[in-house]
């Protein structure tokens, strides 16, 4: 953090920007120096707080984060302006934060490049879910798992993708050898080839984040909609549900994995209520979620502030 705050006040004294958008609660206290000393206005964009998750995947102990609350509230009511991805999220931030920060929250959707990630349809192939995210239970890898597992003992020639690393793959990996599913889960590791990616999400039928903390909107659901994939994710408090809740995709309880393999059974059995989902997804995405329209409203933003 100390770095960060002498490089933005190094860079202030050699470019004169009229606006700093800080990602984070350091960041942005790394930038409130400069805030005091040269009147820069300060955006910050927070990314989600442990404070929503369910106690047992606390990384930080009880007093820890009573500590990190005070600091996030300080940096929050000493910033300009706060963006929020979604009602959803501004609601959660104003019950943790307090009320008072309701007049500098600006929702500003999280957008998505929905040219690079429009796909031709799917023409053949077997069933393939798609996970892209951190293999830990953050993300509910486990419920995924055991969903999988009953959705495989019905429809065998199912598969399932996940991309990305984490502390527990070698524990996720046992667990699928122990069920016999070696051959229909393939683990992928981190993927930073665009292309490798896409086709990922050209062979699937399903994009799968079955998260088990709230927040933010995440990328993964996105690019799953931009694709024209179905979506399932969970019902939690901010950027999931406002999402998906009108129907663009599927939520579910977070770590029932009894209906979640029942609405992956449903979707793979039924074609219709599947192509149903995926022209909902794009449009989605068309109408809320582009990348465009979330630089417009940035740009906008910034020189409102700068004048």
């Amino acid at each position: 953090m100390l770095e960060q705050m002498i490089m933005i006040l190094r860079l202030q004294r050699k470019e004169r920007f009229g606006v700093i958008h800080a990602h984070g609660f350091t960041s942005g206290l790394a930038a409130l120096p400069c805030k005091y000393i040269y009147g820069v206005p300060v955006v910050i964009t927070t990314h989600g707080t442990e404070l929503l998750w369910p106690r047992r995947l606390w990384w930080k102990d009880p007093l820890e984060l009573k500590l990190t609350l005070v600091f996030e509230r300080f940096v929050l009511h000493h910033c300009d302006v706060v963006i929020a991805q979604s009602v959803g999220v501004q609601r959660y931030m104003m019950r943790i934060y307090g009320d008072d920060l309701e007049g500098k929250i600006r929702i500003v959707h999280t957008g998505v490049d929905h040219q690079k990630f429009l796909l031709p349809p799917k023409r053949n192939g077997p069933h393939q879910i798609l996970f892209v995210g951190a293999l830990s239970e953050i993300k509910g890898v486990s419920c995924l798992l055991k969903a999988f597992s009953a959705v495989h003992d019905e429809i065998p020639e199912a598969q399932l993708a996940l991309v990305g690393s984490g502390p527990r793959a070698q524990e996720y990996k046992k667990f699928v050898k122990d069920m016999n599913l070696d051959s229909s889960v393939h683990f992928y590791g981190p993927i930073r080839d665009d292309a490798r990616l896409l086709k990922l999400y050209q062979d699937s039928d399903i994009v799968v984040l079955p998260s088990n903390v709230g927040g933010p909107v995440s990328c993964t659901v996105l690019e799953g909609l931009s694709c024209g994939k179905a979506v399932i994710s969970t019902d939690l408090p901010g950027g999931l549900h406002d999402v998906l809740a009108d129907g663009s995709g599927i939520l579910v309880r977070p770590e029932d994995d009894a209906n979640l393999a029942l609405e992956l059974k449903k979707l793979l059995t039924d074609q219709t209520y599947l192509d149903t989902l995926e022209t909902k997804a794009r449009r989605t995405v068309e109408e809320h979620y582009t990348l465009d329209s979330m630089i417009d409203k940035l740009t906008s933003l910034y020189k409102e502030l700068a004048s």
